[in-house]
């Protein structure tokens, strides 16, 4: 028989630039990459002052299959809400835009969608600048 070898998990990517904190999200995480972005992120509204407002990318090409799921895995945001502004998602699929809108509304948090080519438009939105109707 041959041998079951574990795939090793990708690291979470996570940059801090003032109170801007980017990550990249995977949408269908394990149970320890949730744990340890929370740590990360944690560590980076640490080093931020305590506030943070965050640019998270949603990597996966295949959106995961229910509104449950992605809220599964936006745990580590639920644990560190207290500690977020606003968190802009930017993301690949048009369904995400729904989903993201759900969790904001359960989460508290101000989130806003936007699709990949709109990276700039996000990045702005969390600076605070007002943008054009979309």
């Amino acid at each position: 028989m041959g041998v079951l070898r574990m795939k090793r998990l990708k690291p979470p990517e996570i940059k801090r630039f003032g109170n801007i904190v980017a990550l990249t999200f995977f949408d269908r995480m394990l149970d320890a990459q949730t744990r340890r972005l929370s740590g990360m992120l944690g560590r980076a509204i640490a080093e931020a002052g305590g506030r943070v407002r965050l640019l998270l990318s949603v990597a996966s090409a295949v959106p995961s299959g229910s509104p449950e799921a992605v809220f599964d895995n936006l745990q580590f945001l639920k644990i560190n809400a207290d500690h977020i502004d606003r968190i802009a998602i930017v993301g690949r699929h048009p369904t995400q835009r729904t989903y993201v809108g759900l969790f904001g509304l359960f989460s508290g948090i101000e989130i806003e969608y936007f699709e990949a080519a709109e990276m700039s438009d996000a990045v702005r939105w969390l600076q605070g600048q007002t943008l054009k109707l979309r």
